[in-house]
């Protein structure tokens, strides 16, 4: 039986992993309709894997996916403050910023997680 510092630290993980798509998610939806539509499917792609990573069988696949699904997300989203020329360039190194931190707790969540398991099962 998995220890409680495993259970939590996988949920934990995966809780981080869904307010990071949200706030990603919540950026997308304040951008103009047309830079909205053009990364729609990656939006709604971060968000059907935040709601699936929290019932998932498998929380480490589910919390990769989730990963990787974000990561397109923040990447489209600079993108598109980059091609936008109203953004100015301060603000696209703010936002890029942002992200990385972001981002960076996703996948330091994911090693903590990873490595109670792996202390948790010697």
């Amino acid at each position: 039986m998995p220890s409680a510092k495993v259970v939590i630290g996988g949920a934990g993980a995966a809780a981080l992993g869904v307010r990071v798509a949200r706030g990603l998610y919540g950026r997308w939806r304040t951008l103009p309709a047309a830079h909205r539509n053009r990364i729609e499917s990656l939006a709604e792609d971060a968000k059907a894997r935040a709601l699936e990573v929290r019932g998932a069988a498998d929380q480490e696949a589910a919390g990769r996916d989730l990963r990787a699904a974000a990561e397109s997300l923040a990447a489209a989203l600079i993108e598109t403050a980059e091609s936008d020329p109203e953004v100015e360039e301060v603000d696209v190194r703010a936002l890029r910023e942002d992200l990385r931190r972001e981002l960076e707790r996703l996948a330091t969540a994911d090693i903590t997680a990873s490595s109670n398991r792996s202390t948790a099962s010697q």
